[in-house]
């Protein structure tokens, strides 16, 4: 349904990905709280993980949102949260927070952890703990502040969120955010393959324009249509060539399946992404080359797709993480870590 819904509009297919993917996570907590329980009873949500100054927490960034516990239980959250897709059209928003005691940050063993006895004590530890909470969209001091700029994917809404003391219950923290596992292992397979199916949807709409623009009449005054003319029929080749190279991996992929433990299923997951997005890109390419001049023009789709593959390059896990992965996998790497 994602592939299928990328083909017509791949932003609004990351809008529901990202859904998919935290709100089913969010929900797999082992006693869902009051709050995760109305979220599962409807709503759009997603993940605010990123922020400005530190950057990706996937990439070892420091987490500086702030969530102070009150003594009446409930807790503020304070923080400045980037990348936030479909932030305009969430009902909810998870939160990550480091959790602070109002004048140092608490520790609890180890970043993230389950418990919440040792955060409540006061210990501290190496690490501070990062707890994630949901936090409705129209939450007194939480605003969007709209700095999506980006030349592709521009539906997503993408924005910053700021927090200014936002209140939320003591039942908001939702355990299952606090596994303190890899993003790649966390969601196991579902990740890098439903970014992949979107990769996919898109050059796949790339292919109907770059079919329609063939079944037309030649522009050299022979008769017959472009698809006759060489030059179409080696683009046309390509173009087919790079899908079904992606098809095959993607399908592929969700044929084996995946545990969510299962690290090398997780590993060939994202390498499938990775493949799939430079197939597409690949594909997308001759569709535009297959048009011609044509494709250029803003009333041409085909600049619409070049632009939302490009941008989603970026959507984690990056090639550089993708690539460690695998050398990691192939050479033995993580067993001896382990």
């Amino acid at each position: 349904m994602i592939r299928a819904l990328a083909a017509a509009d791949a932003s609004v297919a990351l809008v529901l990905t990202m859904h998919y993917i935290h709100g089913n996570w969010a929900v797999a907590g082992p006693a869902p709280s009051r709050p995760i329980r109305e979220l599962a009873a409807g709503g759009l949500v997603n993940l605010a993980g990123s922020e400005g100054v530190s950057g990706s927490p996937g990439r070892g960034g420091a987490v500086r949102t702030r969530a102070v516990p009150q003594p009446d239980g409930s807790w503020l959250i304070t923080g400045h949260k980037r990348y936030v897709t479909g932030s305009v059209f969430l009902d909810h928003l998870l939160i990550s927070a480091t959790v602070q005691d109002g004048t140092a940050e608490i520790g609890a063993g180890r970043s993230g952890s389950s418990g919440s006895g040792d955060a409540e004590s006061g210990g501290t530890t190496d690490k501070p703990v990062v707890r994630t909470f949901l936090v409705p969209a129209d939450a007194p001091g939480l605003r969007i502040d709209p700095t999506w700029n980006a030349f592709g994917l521009r539906g997503s809404a993408s924005h910053d969120v700021l927090l200014d003391e936002v209140r939320v219950p003591g039942d908001a923290v939702v355990e299952a955010y606090d596994a303190g596992l890899p993003e790649g292992r966390r969601f196991g397979i579902w990740w890098a393959l439903l970014l992949a199916s979107i990769h996919l949807g898109i050059a796949e709409a790339a292919r109907e324009v770059a079919l329609d623009f063939a079944a037309g009449p030649r522009t050299d005054g022979q008769p017959g249509t472009r698809a006759e003319q060489p030059r179409t029929q080696e683009h046309a080749a390509r173009l087919e060539l790079a899908l079904t190279q992606a098809r095959v991996l993607l399908e592929d992929a969700l044929r084996r399946g995946a545990t969510v433990a299962d690290r090398t299923e997780a590993v060939a997951a994202a390498a499938t992404k990775l493949l799939v997005h430079r197939h597409a890109s690949d594909a997308v390419d001759h569709a535009c080359r297959l048009v011609g001049g044509a494709s250029v023009w803003h009333e041409s789709p085909l600049g619409r797709h070049f632009r939302d593959l490009r941008v989603a390059l970026f959507n984690p896990p990056n090639e550089d993480v993708v690539i460690d992965l695998v050398a990691r996998s192939v050479l033995g790497l993580d067993e001896k870590r382990r």
